[in-house]
């Protein structure tokens, strides 16, 4: 439990927040859950006429969320050490959370990108192949969304274990999802005031429900004699600032889209998509920030943030006997990758391909 007399001064840290390797989760997590959101509004929209969203805005939005989840993904594929290895993600899908998300987003790009490209024509055939491959993308985000928050809860990052979670990930789901597909109808000259209406009633309720899901989770956690009460800190004083200023774009995007719900204007919209933008930003970098393991050895150096941040300060990090590798993406081999195609004999693929569900 943090002694409320010995906590360090406020701090902004912005920097350091905003170009730390876990920015590639920050991306994923963020692009992947708004394109989620932003397809089940329109799916659900079309398949039962839910008014504003019925009528569609064009063929060219889902090629916009494509572009989107796609750059997710290359995000979190080249922060990998290797990223041409990336196929090994779905290696145990028996009992690895990572593998199921993984096979789950996967599986909702591929229908996403299907759905993207049967609905470019308007025949019989194409319409089904269109509506198959929305249901295979509506199981994927079923499924890799769930796995996506369960492979964060776990006992080994307390700060991470608790339901708070799972309502920042839906709520940037329906609140980026809403806005999402509100920005495409003004842009593709589609919007109306029922459209901005529902988008700011629906960013206004997941907003307030992630504030108070936020509050809950800091008077269970602050004062806990856990790692959670030193993420607290890490969130209430060495990004003290920038916590303050999540808060008030949090305010700044509830009161946007309460102006939005009552108007239905365009500038409401705008302002709103730009506060919640910023607003989604700094939570989710924040949330992978300011998490501490449970697991984390006693020893002075080895996993010691200060000393891994002072090591690459100084280059002691060029030594690698150190274990302190820099931060940054890595180059993908396609060349390797095509020569490990090419070696790994066909009884190494099969004994591969049962790995995915043997482990």
């Amino acid at each position: 439990q943090a002694d409320e007399t010995k906590l360090p001064p406020k701090e902004w840290n912005l920097k350091k927040l905003l170009t730390s390797h876990e920015m590639a989760h920050v991306a994923f997590t963020l692009a992947m859950q708004t394109v989620m959101g932003a397809f089940v509004l329109l799916t659900l929209g079309r398949w039962f006429g839910l008014g504003p969203l019925a009528q569609g805005v064009g063929a060219w939005l889902p090629w916009v969320m494509v572009a989107l989840a796609a750059f997710g993904l290359l995000k979190l594929n080249m922060h990998l050490g290797r990223p041409h290895r990336f196929y090994r993600g779905f290696y145990n899908l028996r009992l690895s959370p990572v593998s199921r998300e993984i096979a789950g987003v996967s599986a909702f790009f591929a229908g996403l990108a299907g759905y993207a490209f049967f609905n470019l024509f308007d025949n019989a055939v194409t319409g089904a192949l269109r509506e198959l491959s929305a249901l295979l993308a509506l199981a994927g985000i079923g499924v890799g969304g769930f796995y996506m928050y369960k492979l964060y809860r776990i006992k080994a990052r307390p700060y991470w274990d608790h339901w708070h979670t799972a309502v920042a990930f839906v709520s940037t789901a329906v609140a980026g999802g809403a806005v999402l597909v509100a920005l495409a109808a003004l842009i593709g000259g589609a919007f109306t005031p029922a459209l901005g209406q529902l988008t700011g009633w629906l960013a206004a309720l997941a907003l307030a429900v992630e504030a108070a899901a936020l509050f809950a989770q800091w008077r269970q956690q602050h004062a806990a004699s856990s790692e959670a009460a030193v993420s607290w800190v890490f969130m209430t004083r060495t990004y003290g600032h920038s916590f303050s200023l999540r808060l008030a774009l949090m305010a700044a995007a509830f009161i946007a889209a309460l102006a939005l719900a009552a108007s239905g204007w365009p500038a409401a919209l705008i302002a709103l998509a730009t506060a919640l933008l910023a607003e989604k930003l700094l939570g989710r970098a924040l949330f992978f920030a300011v998490v501490v393991p449970t697991t984390m050895p006693g020893a002075y150096f080895w996993k010691n943030p200060g000393f891994i941040e002072h090591a690459r300060e100084v280059g002691l990090a060029d030594n690698p006997l150190l274990g302190v590798a820099y931060e940054g993406h890595h180059k993908f081999r396609l060349d390797e990758l095509i020569a490990t195609i090419r070696d790994t004999s066909w009884e190494e693929k099969k004994d591969q391909l049962r790995r995915i569900f043997t482990g």
